[in-house]
């Protein structure tokens, strides 16, 4: 027997009804019992071309899946067929490190605590961690705290939660464990080391003293002149350099310059500033300290001196490596690979805080946690998990070159993982009132909590046969359309008004393929308000009912909304939704 497709073709009813079990048994053994509405997904995207047939095979996909749901598993087992072989995450092959020996790999993260992570800190946090754990070698988080003037202790704070709620669920998503760092390392409780190891360049004749304006010390490095301190004396050096430390400077009127090359290629090594004078309070150490390191200084050294094998960084910082290696080799330190891995910028939204900072500041944005920025703490807000931000940056791998990437990337990973766990629920914006002639009152609906997993049954008491339907959804019906409302009843349109929709309970109950609407009580119905990120700089607020349900909701929960999409609950008087995305 042939079902007809088409003018001139034609598929086996036995080939589709076989196929159709075949994705029952799976459906069923996956999720406890077969959906009609999921076999019947996976059967048009297996054979679109009975999508033109789609409402004779309804019925056929519920009355098998009414069979198997009979099964006992063992007979789902036979029917399905043997399992297909899921890679494990940390199945997928890294490049090898250069130079690595298992259970002797040391990396680290470095991050300056002057402002809030953003998805960019999170993949100079992952690439390094997932290394050490691949190499089954030791992790660190190193605070880069020598620039006092931006850095905060609520930064520190952030840090440390944020990073450790990653690498938590690292481990949780890729198997990678233990999701945390082996070591905390603060830099400017090592500042006195510093000091010693400058005194040190200082006393080999590595280093000297300059006192020129930081024009004209710019001007010299570009045209490759060398500056008339160059000359001083180790004796000269010595004092100068102790007097930057007493305070006889003040900030900007002198700076410690390794002794390099002026006519270098590379400009960075043209007798780089390696210390400076800050004259701000530190937020640890207060004003105990008034000279600091520059960074190509204090990230040589510390990664020197902390162990680290294989040192990861943004490619920005490439020309930086010729002038780290010289500090290195100048102090006599041990030596270790430094890593350079692209850039990750998220297409129209800016990661970083030099843009965002003036957004807050100016009240376009709530806060670092404004959930229409990248900011790890707006992601969280918005409903992103931190298993997503891992699974796509485990995706993209640690390459060197640099990714522009739509935020609809991480919203797809996001969506796969959040969607056999959170349940559905109804709500209606721009509601407009409805009439319902003909339902006997109090009835109670009967609501599917997942459409594919057996979440159970929600039951929605009606008291009255008066409900709201969206706005949108009254847009192309006609008086006479027969509709159906979600787990309630199929009406008929009587009339439609401006102001309020008039509709009569249906006699024929069970007719397929019909419009299913969301809609919520009107008598009982929940107050909720969805914001809807859109760029950095604007939203869109819907606001409706929703189903009582939704009053039971707690802040933080997850859930989807029916035809709009995921979202979280940010806060609950009034009802306030994050749309996370469709």
């Amino acid at each position: 027997m042939f079902l007809a497709v088409g003018s001139s073709k034609g598929v086996r009813l036995e080939d589709v009804r076989e196929l159709i079990t075949k994705l029952a048994a799976e459906n069923a053994l996956k999720y406890g019992k077969a959906s009609p509405k999921a076999v019947l997904g996976k059967l048009i995207a297996a054979k679109p071309e009975l999508k033109p047939k789609i409402r004779d095979i309804i019925s056929l996909v519920e009355e098998v899946v009414a069979e198997i749901n009979t099964l006992p598993p063992e007979a789902l087992n036979q029917l399905a067929g043997p399992p297909k072989k899921k890679k494990k995450p940390s199945e997928r092959k890294w490049p090898p490190l250069e130079n690595a020996e298992e259970g002797k790999v040391v990396t680290r993260v470095a991050p300056e605590p002057n402002g809030y992570p953003t998805l960019g800190h999170a993949k100079g946090l992952l690439v390094p961690f997932i290394y050490a754990r691949l190499y089954k070698g030791k992790f660190l988080l190193r605070f880069e705290d020598t620039n006092p003037r931006v850095e905060r202790l609520e930064f520190y704070e952030a840090i440390r939660e944020e990073f450790a709620t990653l690498l938590e669920a690292a481990e949780k998503e890729l198997g990678l464990g233990p999701g945390k760092w082996d070591e905390e390392i603060i830099e400017s409780y090592h500042i006195p080391k510093m000091y010693e190891l400058a005194e040190q360049l200082i006393r080999k004749g590595d280093a000297y003293v300059c006192t020129c304006p930081a024009h004209i010390v710019r001007a010299k490095r570009k045209s490759g002149e060398i500056c008339e301190h160059r000359g001083h004396s180790i004796e000269t050096n010595l004092e100068l350099w102790e007097k930057m430390l007493s305070g006889e400077f003040r900030e900007g009127e002198a700076h410690l310059r390794l002794k390099t090359d002026m006519r270098h290629p590379n400009l960075t090594m043209r007798d780089p500033g390696i210390f400076r004078i800050v004259e701000a309070p530190h937020p640890i150490h207060g004003d105990k300290y008034r000279v600091y390191p520059v960074y190509d200084f204090s990230i040589s050294v510390m990664d020197s001196l902390t162990g680290v094998t294989h040192a990861f960084r943004s490619k920005e910082f490439e020309p930086h490596v010729e002038v780290q290696l010289a500090i290195l080799r100048k102090l006599g330190l041990r030596e270790y690979e430094m890593i350079q891995f692209g850039r990750i910028t998220v297409e129209g939204i800016p990661l970083s805080k030099r843009y965002i900072r003036p957004l807050i500041e100016s009240g376009i944005l709530e806060g670092w946690n404004d959930p229409r920025i990248p900011t790890l703490r707006g992601l969280f807000r918005r409903g992103i998990l931190p298993e997503s931000i891992v699974r796509f940056f485990y995706e993209l791998g640690p390459s060197k070159v640099d990714a522009t990437v739509n935020f609809d990337t991480i919203a797809s990973i996001n969506r796969k993982i959040l969607d056999p766990r959170v349940p559905r629920y109804m709500f209606v914006p721009d509601p407009i009132r409805v009439t319902i002639e003909g339902l006997d009152t109090p009835t109670l609906a009967k609501v599917q909590v997942h459409p594919e997993i057996d979440m159970g049954i929600r039951e929605i008491t009606l008291e009255e046969p008066l409900i709201y339907i969206s706005q949108q959804d009254i847009r192309g019906l006609n008086v006479g359309d027969e509709i159906r409302l979600r787990g309630l009843a199929t009406v008929n349109v009587r009339s439609i008004n401006p102001d309020e929709i008039s509709l009569k309970v249906s006699e024929e109950q069970k007719i397929k393929g019909l419009k299913i609407l969301q809609w919520a009580p009107l008598e009982g119905g929940v107050p909720a308000r969805l914001f809807i990120p859109k760029t950095p700089y604007s939203y869109e607020m819907l606001g409706g009912y929703g189903e009582p349900e939704l009053a039971n909701l707690k802040n933080g929960d997850l859930i989807q909304l029916l035809r709009l999409g995921f979202a979280r609950v940010d806060s609950k008087s009034p009802l306030t939704l994050i749309l996370s995305h469709k």
